[in-house]
């Protein structure tokens, strides 16, 4: 009798150091966010380094970060981490060894998990591995559009299609259990996001293909909100059950794929 292996894809590797790393790297990159001057005035300066330097180590920060999260340009985002967290390894971590007060065993670890996210690439729940698939053409010329390929009729589809619906509707009604700020501008754009995911779930229930990429990016950024939301302690309840809807939508999605990529 052969034996049979359970094997999982590497790329599958991708997904948990993008969650993770791009949750760090998305707290430190908001706090000097907050105040990138100061931060280039007290950090950046005493260490020799332009003051100016502290907007692009904000930017390859949060902005890396967001492209973790999202699996959007992941290559990118962790070269732009891997470059922070060098630079701070070699100016402020390295004299103080390894372990200890100031060591550089945390900022290593950052390093060597955005190696790693350079050396993957996205996951196969990334927003730009499914929306390029989507798009991509066969290699003969003219050949069929891989959307082709896209089983939408499936029971699975219809499914994703109620909970962006719900969801859509679940965010707008329970704002305040979400940690989403007071003002005008952060309620039109809850209002937005949520009209959003009812009308692309409504779309993707009666059968139209090109509501898939939408309906996969929506996904996409619930799973990435959940993760934001799961690692803020009064919050984790609430953003561990937007991750696991997040991540069920992302696999039922999935499903409408008649061959893999």
């Amino acid at each position: 009798m052969a034996e049979t292996q359970f094997q999982i894809k590497s790329s599958w590797a991708a997904l948990p150091l993008e969650l993770i790393v791009g949750v760090i790297f998305f707290a430190h990159g908001l706090q000097k966010l907050a105040d990138i001057p100061a931060f280039g005035a007290n950090v950046m300066a005493p260490l020799g380094i332009p003051a100016w330097i502290a907007y692009l180590v904000t930017a390859a920060e949060f902005g890396g970060a967001i492209l973790l999260l999202t699996g959007v340009l992941v290559r990118l985002g962790a070269f732009g981490h891997l470059c922070v967290m060098a630079v701070a390894i070699v100016q402020v971590h390295w004299k103080n060894g390894l372990v200890g007060p100031g060591g550089f065993e945390y900022p290593l670890s950052l390093f060597a998990a955005s190696v790693a996210l350079l050396i993957l690439g996205s996951d196969p729940l990334s927003i730009q591995r499914n929306a390029s698939d989507y798009f991509r053409r066969s290699d003969a010329v003219g050949g069929p559009s891989r959307r082709e390929f896209i089983d939408i009729t499936l029971v699975t589809v219809k499914i994703a299609g109620i909970l962006l619906i719900l969801a859509g509707v679940g965010i707008v009604v329970a704002r305040q259990y979400l940690a989403i700020p007071d003002g005008t501008v952060p309620l039109v754009i809850l209002v937005t996001a949520g009209l959003a995911s009812f009308l692309t779930g409504a779309t993707l229930i009666f059968g139209k293909i090109w509501a898939y990429v939408p309906a996969f990016v929506l996904a996409r950024l619930y799973l990435a909100g959940g993760v934001l939301l799961s690692f803020w302690v009064k919050f984790a309840v609430r953003g561990g059950s937007t991750l696991l809807v997040g991540m069920l939508m992302l696999f039922l999605l999935r499903r409408a794929r008649r061959r893999s990529s």
